[in-house]
């Protein structure tokens, strides 16, 4: 074979973009070169490359990652397991950015119920291999992309086959027992693993280096749930997009070198409310928890009454209130249904409007749709998540650790008499709650007597200007 540095050079042309120029090698002529010099594609791009010269194709990649990244994105191989609505778009979008190796490993067909969200699914393509729709689907973007399928289910057995010489691998499933076997085996062979996971309108998207915090930090001991909570909640078509766009961009950080991987950081995406903000995990939340002072952690109550009390409104009152005297505040929803989910304008979307720094919900079951935790064990790691917060709010909850502040409205209430133990004040129809059995000692606040209550709550909880 013959030095193409002659052939690329004569073949390349001079390109501005954004009153920087470039030597560009156009598509055609990067197609002629491999078939005249009998090499692959990836061969004549990887040559151009290395010689400053960029091919066309990727001229709008390298204002991002640079002609030396662009290089190492070529060079490297991805594993993405899971070909369905997350990895379907994970794989056509590495291929445009051009990873050199994808290894796609899915043992599932195309169904009825995947043309809604995945990608690589049309109505001429049910009961064929996903792995097939990907391998073709790549062909058909970039040639110059090496395709390594297996059409099979990844399991402790096979996993270090399927995986070994991968660079990053992605994790596009769709149950829990598979995804702590492909952790588990990322961390064995040292590979940097890409999470993503989707329910309803909600995403996160969480990277995690072999000595990182992991699954078990997001979804509890192994072995506690078959599948989240997707099942349950729907699959959208626009949220596996989201997530996926969001996965391929970490792997092209960690490959590049490019901005900053989320490691110990879950991201969290709420698509109903137009939210979207992090978690710190593992030791990066407990340092932040430490520089934010010497207290252990922001105070916690609850306020419990019967349903249609008034307790959300109060509380979005009451965050309004707080964050006016600059204290930072989260929130917390509580359900006693195992399946609750957040609906457009209420509930949790309603105190993050408020102006809560972060919010969540608490079932017998999980947190925060995504976390299989019953809600005893998630009350108890409620100040990890919220380290840097003066104050978190729980709406319900009867019979939880926290103090208790009893929202009574007359004729609504009374069936929550005697008062829950631990109540530290009551909110609303007063002289009805006391008529109902709460201590004449413990303090009443009328429905408009909000700022008050704010004040109280300072007080009580040592919390804001003056308090220490």
């Amino acid at each position: 074979m013959t030095d193409l540095s002659v052939d690329l050079a004569a073949a390349s042309q001079r390109v501005q973009v954004g009153g920087r120029e470039f030597c560009v090698l156009p598509q055609a002529a990067a197609e002629k070169l491999a078939k005249g010099s009998q090499r692959s594609r990836r061969e004549v791009e990887r040559a151009a490359l290395t010689a400053g010269i960029i091919p066309g194709r990727y001229l709008r990649n390298v204002g991002t990652v640079g002609i030396s990244g662009q290089l190492r994105l070529l060079n490297a191989t991805v594993a993405v397991v899971g070909c369905g609505g997350l990895g379907g778009l994970v794989v056509e979008l590495l291929a445009r950015m051009g990873v050199g190796t994808l290894v796609l490993v899915d043992g599932d067909v195309f169904e009825d119920n995947n043309l809604n969200r995945q990608l690589l699914c049309t109505e001429a393509d049910l009961g064929k291999p996903k792995v097939m729709a990907a391998y073709e689907r790549v062909l058909a973007i970039n040639a110059a992309v090496e395709v390594r399928c297996h059409e099979t289910r990844l399991t402790k057995e096979n996993a270090a086959f399927l995986l070994g010489g991968a660079d990053v691998v992605v994790d596009a499933l769709d149950n829990l027992p598979s995804r702590f076997v492909l952790e588990r085996a990322a961390r064995r062979l040292q590979i940097p693993l890409v999470h993503g996971a989707i329910a309803g309108f909600l995403g996160q998207v969480l990277t995690i280096y072999p000595d990182d915090p992991g699954l078990a930090e997001l979804y509890g001991p192994e072995g506690s749930r078959e599948r989240g909570v997707e099942v349950e909640t729907g699959n959208p078509a626009a949220t596996p997009a989201l997530v996926a766009a969001y996965q391929a961009q970490e792997v092209v950080k960690i490959l590049t070198g490019a901005g900053e991987p989320l490691r110990r950081r879950l991201l969290y995406i709420d698509s109903a409310g137009g939210e979207v903000y992090t978690l710190n995990l593992g030791e990066r939340g407990k340092e932040e928890q430490k520089a934010a002072g010497t207290r252990q952690g922001p105070a916690v109550v609850s306020f419990v009454g019967t349903s249609g009390s008034g307790k959300t409104t109060l509380l979005v009152e009451l965050i309004t209130a707080l964050t006016r005297r600059g204290l930072k505040v989260a929130a917390v929803k509580h359900s006693h249904e195992e399946n609750a989910g957040d609906a457009p304008g209420k509930d949790t979307q309603r105190l993050k409007q408020a102006g809560a720094e972060g919010v969540a919900l608490l079932t017998p079951a999980r947190t925060a749709l995504f976390y299989p935790l019953a809600d005893e064990e998630a009350g108890a790691r409620l100040t990890d998540w919220f380290p840097g917060v003066d104050l978190i709010l729980v709406e319900g909850w009867k019979h939880g650790p926290f103090p208790r502040v009893l929202v009574f409205r007359a004729g609504v209430s009374e069936p929550l008499s005697p008062p829950p133990p631990d109540t530290i004040a009551v909110v609303g129809d007063v002289a009805a709650a006391r008529a109902a059995g709460l201590p004449a000692d413990r303090p009443g606040f009328g429905w408009e007597e909000v700022e008050e209550l704010g004040e109280f709550l300072m007080r009580t909880f040592r919390v804001g200007a003056g308090q220490n």
